[in-house]
């Protein structure tokens, strides 16, 4: 388990992506930057950090970084769209194209 996964959050902005990477093992948030957005279209965490909140760490880095670059996002990973429909704070951040698959 990976303690404090927050902390561990690198943006890698050549690869499109956030990740983890310790003892071997990375977690990612893959986006596609498209004209005015992020297209989050996939997340991936090793089986040893399931359920430790490196995913939500890795989706949390990524919202706040569509924010500050003041894009909109279109959350095409089930995990993305979950987070998103959960935590209000970022429904001003859906993509208009999107907002109906999200129920917003």
């Amino acid at each position: 388990m990976i303690t404090d996964p927050a902390s561990k959050v690198r943006h890698n902005t050549e690869r499109h992506r956030f990740e983890i990477a310790e003892d071997g093992l990375l977690a990612v948030a893959d986006y596609d930057p498209v004209e005015g957005a992020w297209v989050f279209g996939h997340t991936e965490t090793p089986r040893q950090w399931q359920g430790g909140g490196v995913a939500g760490a890795l989706v949390k880095a990524g919202l706040e970084a569509a924010r500050e670059a003041g894009v909109k996002v279109i959350p095409t990973c089930s995990y993305v769209a979950m987070y998103m429909k959960r935590h209000r704070e970022t429904h001003d951040l859906v993509h208009s194209s999107y907002r109906g698959a999200l129920g917003l």
